[in-house]
């Protein structure tokens, strides 16, 4: 019997999800094919003038609406440095024009709306990201560095690369940890025994990257697999991550919680979860364990429950 993997929807919000992809961290940035720029002028993000974050949203994404003022603030923040943030949506114009104009002031950036979905298909679908909102960083030279949830690092990394600091043959290791991780869960969907191997040559190549280790860790345990999930291949990342890290936190802890609920142990994950609470440095980070913790409890709640009679 499958496991339950309901803590993946809400896990998504923080963490990011490696598969196999075309494009890379180091690729030229795909051109914004747009459909009508609803706010702000129409922009190239590769003409070498700015350093450009173009974050995809939607109206109705809850996510989305919470991280605008962020982005607003990202913007003025760093505008006089020579960032533009974009936003670019797939809906129609005649949905996303009403809600730029009720956000007023506190949606303060470029906005615009996707021609067919094409700009959607040189960021999203070439880098694999399934779930909104997601932004992308492009360097002056028209490369694109990161991406990720603009609201997990982007003004971190934004101020690295403004100050020369940002390490992107660092980043681009990561990104080829994305695709071999792509590969490794292939591997597990189809059952193949390589997939072993695989992940352990897959622990290796993350090396002491903390980031890296606790990304395949969750992966490992929050994707669906039922049994075919590496329990003891996500354990061994997620210790490697803590010596690394000299001690665990919010997030290593967090993921161990996932671990322990998937495999079985469920009062043990729930336990694991409420530490994540306490270890917790940030309101939003806070709010996500206390969601793990509801989900784990109605799921131990629920399968105490008896099973319905079959009908004779």
């Amino acid at each position: 019997m499958k496991k339950n993997t309901l803590l993946l929807g809400a896990a998504l919000v923080a963490c990011s999800a490696f598969s196999l992809s075309a494009a890379k961290i180091g690729d030229p940035a795909a051109p914004l094919v747009i459909k009508e720029w609803v706010k702000g002028s129409p922009v190239d993000v590769r003409d070498g003038k700015h350093v450009y974050v173009v974050e995809f949203w939607a109206t109705w994404c809850p996510p989305c609406r919470a991280s605008i003022p962020h982005l607003t603030e990202v913007q003025k923040k760093f505008k006089d440095k020579g960032v533009v943030v974009v936003g670019v949506s797939d809906e129609p114009v005649a949905k996303v024009k009403p809600f730029v104009e009720q956000m007023g002031a506190k949606m303060d950036y470029h906005v615009a709306c996707d021609d067919s979905r094409k700009t959607s298909a040189g960021y999203m679908r070439a880098y694999d990201q399934n779930g909104i909102p997601t932004a992308f960083i492009i360097g002056k030279d028209g490369k694109v560095l990161w991406f990720g949830h603009p609201m997990g690092g982007l003004e971190e990394k934004l101020a690295e690369v403004l100050a020369g600091k940002y390490d992107l043959k660092a980043a681009i290791k990561a990104d080829e940890f994305r695709a071999a991780m792509g590969d490794y869960k292939a591997l597990v969907a189809k059952g193949d025994p390589a997939a072993k191997a695989a992940g352990e040559k897959l622990l290796k190549l993350a090396g002491t990257n903390v980031d890296t280790l606790s990304n395949m860790a969750f992966e490992i345990v929050a994707s669906p697999g039922g049994d075919q999930r590496d329990f003891t291949l996500a354990g061994k990342a997620l210790d490697k991550a803590v010596e690394a890290n000299g001690k665990t936190n919010a997030r290593l802890t967090g993921i161990r919680a996932v671990l322990l609920f998937e495999s079985g142990d469920k009062q043990g994950g729930v336990a694991m979860a409420k530490k994540a609470i306490t270890l917790s440095e940030t309101p939003r980070e806070k709010q996500l364990y206390n969601r793990y913790v509801e989900i784990m409890e109605r799921q131990i709640q629920k399968q105490k429950q008896p099973a319905p009679k079959s009908e004779q």
